[in-house]
């Protein structure tokens, strides 16, 4: 797995230079929409242990959470919903077309083609009530409210939503912190090998870290219109050209040969109820004006 040997490497390195390159934070002019300062440096300290670049690791040549800015993609994500209209709320982009693959047919005669062509996915797409009753409840949880109980009867109890998980895990990684090394003040405090050492123990990495690196690599590899995605490089590290419409791709492409391995039914895994979630806000019937509409992000 990437970054696996970062511990070995990083304690090499002189200490204050490690702490210094990984403390530091994104920058101040950075919009926050959910995560206050710390949450926002915390959540972004635990992406590059878990998503590790050439800054986090001397080692490293390949972009990774820091380079991709995927905090911006989370925090984006979490507060979708405290963006006013029309910017927000920010679930879909509205599409179709991003313009990265050249415009399409321009269909105004004797007016002349923008250029370059602007991004089609920057325009927040319209919610159904149902889109919105489901994104806010996973984001937000039941908060009493009726319209929202199925979540606990679906969770067996009480569902958090997650942007309570999120303030509620910052929480136990500074609690988590001090009880390791009393000098610690929180998880951003310590330097990356101590970091490591913490989220390595099998109590903490299947719970918080775990949700993170999950949404990490959303944003490390989805659109860059959410946020994540700085500068193409989660698809330039893959070798993705990215969208192609509307120019499509050449009928030499077309006809070449599937190599991807086949994926079995039986491989495939039960969604978690998070997963059930994100199943549910997606199934909004895609009318013939909406093909694009899918998977938020991916």
């Amino acid at each position: 797995m990437k970054g696996a040997g970062a511990v070995g490497v990083l304690a090499l390195l002189p200490a204050e230079l490690v702490r210094q390159v990984v403390t530091r934070t994104a920058e101040a002019a950075e919009p926050h929409y959910f995560l206050d300062a710390h949450q926002y440096a915390t959540v972004q300290a635990l992406c590059r242990r878990l998503i590790p670049g050439p800054t986090d690791d001397p080692t490293e040549k390949d972009p990774g959470a820091l380079e991709a800015n995927v905090i911006a993609y989370i925090d984006l994500f979490l507060g979708a919903f405290n963006i006013p209209a029309p910017t927000g709320p920010r679930i879909w982009g509205e599409g179709p077309f991003s313009g990265r693959a050249g415009p399409p047919p321009w269909p105004f005669a004797g007016t002349a083609q923008p250029d370059p062509y602007p991004d089609d996915f920057v325009r927040s797409a319209a919610l159904s009530a149902t889109d919105v009753l489901s994104w806010r409840t996973l984001l937000e949880g039941t908060r009493g409210l009726p319209e929202r109980k199925w979540a606990d009867v679906a969770a067996g109890g009480k569902y958090v939503g997650l942007q309570d998980q999120y303030v509620q895990g910052v929480k136990n990684l500074d609690a988590a912190a001090a009880q390791m090394l009393p000098t610690a003040k929180d998880f951003v405090s310590l330097n990356p090998i101590e970091q490591e050492l913490l989220i390595a123990r099998p109590d903490i990495t299947t719970g918080f870290p775990s949700l993170v690196f999950q949404h990490a690599c959303e944003g490390m590899y989805g659109a860059p219109e959410y946020g994540g995605n700085k500068d193409l490089v989660g698809w330039k590290y893959i070798g993705w050209p990215g969208d192609a419409q509307p120019r499509g791709y050449t009928a030499e492409q077309m006809l070449a040969p599937d190599t991807s391995a086949p994926i079995s039914a039986n491989d495939l895994k039960g969604f978690d109820i998070q997963e059930l979630f994100a199943h549910l806000a997606l199934g909004t019937p895609r009318d013939a004006k909406t093909p694009w509409k899918g998977r938020r992000g991916l």
